[in-house]
């Protein structure tokens, strides 16, 4: 039996992931005719119709889904192997791949960057900003190497470790009555306020609401596209939110319209760490530099 090669694995994967011959092509930096040539072979060798072709695209059958699905894992080992030369002992070298979640890229990442450029003077560290999901899939067919986000993560096939404890502070704007005094204040404040949120896909949105449910409050309608934006919607009066602690300098510090106020009991927070394949020949360097990161 011949076997299919990697090259050949990759493109099929490429024309999953772009939709089109001629979109994969441009992603592998091949000829459309070379790359489609190749597709053919492998299905030859493995004797089945893997795609469905037609002018708008192309589709997988449910043959290529499958082998789509294996030749992601294939490739994703592989990538593992190779990485296993990309260390000497806990000290990494050439590229390495990050993705963070967008709610803690412009407030934590600088200590994760920090911190792993000071361990890894010979790596080269590339970051993608990426939803949750997006991040755990990306993970999971080794498109990075490890993951900055809030924990946990619903999953045991990771493995993750904590960084800290981030605390969820109360932003009001400045015409708010609550941002007259200092004192910490009660979750039940929130009862009788609008509570904007992130939209749909963030993880701090469902962390926000889950907080609201204990505190028996509704959230708004109104959702924002970032925390950039949420807080310009608090410091334009439209309601109040639940800002995490590290992004209280940049969000609410001064001349931004937002006061914070800190929670009396039960003191809602969200924990924040990294997260890296169980297979990962870097797994020994992530956890130690969880180890040197604070996020205080």
């Amino acid at each position: 039996m011949s076997w299919p090669t990697l090259q050949q694995l990759r493109y099929l994967v490429a024309i999953a992931d772009a939709g089109s011959f001629g979109a994969a092509a441009e992603v592998e930096f091949v000829s459309q005719p070379a790359l489609s040539a190749q597709i053919k072979e492998l299905e030859r060798k493995l004797g089945v119709v893997l795609l469905e072709r037609s002018a708008r695209g192309a589709m997988l059958t449910a043959y290529g889904t499958e082998v789509v699905e294996r030749a992601r894992v294939v490739l994703r080992e592989m990538n593992d192997l190779i990485e296993t030369t990309k260390h000497d002992g806990n000290h990494l070298r050439g590229r390495i791949g990050l993705g963070v979640i967008p709610t803690l890229a412009p407030y934590v990442l600088p200590k994760v960057v920090r911190a792993f450029t000071d361990e890894h003077t010979d790596a080269e560290l590339h970051i993608r900003e990426l939803q949750t999901a997006q991040l755990l899939e990306s993970l999971r067919y080794g498109e990075i190497d490890f993951g900055l986000l809030a924990l946990p993560i619903g999953s045991d096939e990771f493995a993750t470790a904590s960084i800290g404890k981030d605390k969820f502070l109360l932003a009001v704007p400045l015409s708010h009555p609550l941002a007259k005094g200092k004192s910490p204040v009660k979750l039940e404040v929130l009862r009788n306020e609008r509570v904007i949120l992130l939209e749909d896909g963030h993880c701090l949105r469902d962390q926000v609401t889950q907080v609201c449910q204990l505190a028996f409050s509704e959230p708004s309608e109104i959702q924002a596209t970032s925390m950039a934006t949420l807080a310009q919607m608090v410091a334009a009066g439209l309601g109040v939110t639940l800002l995490p602690e590290c992004a209280e300098k940049i969000e609410a510090g001064p001349g931004r319209g937002i006061v914070t106020r800190k929670f009396a009991d039960q003191s809602p927070s969200r924990t924040v760490g990294l997260v890296w394949r169980k297979s990962s020949p870097f797994a020994d360097a992530f956890n130690h530099l969880c180890r040197t990161i604070s996020l205080t």
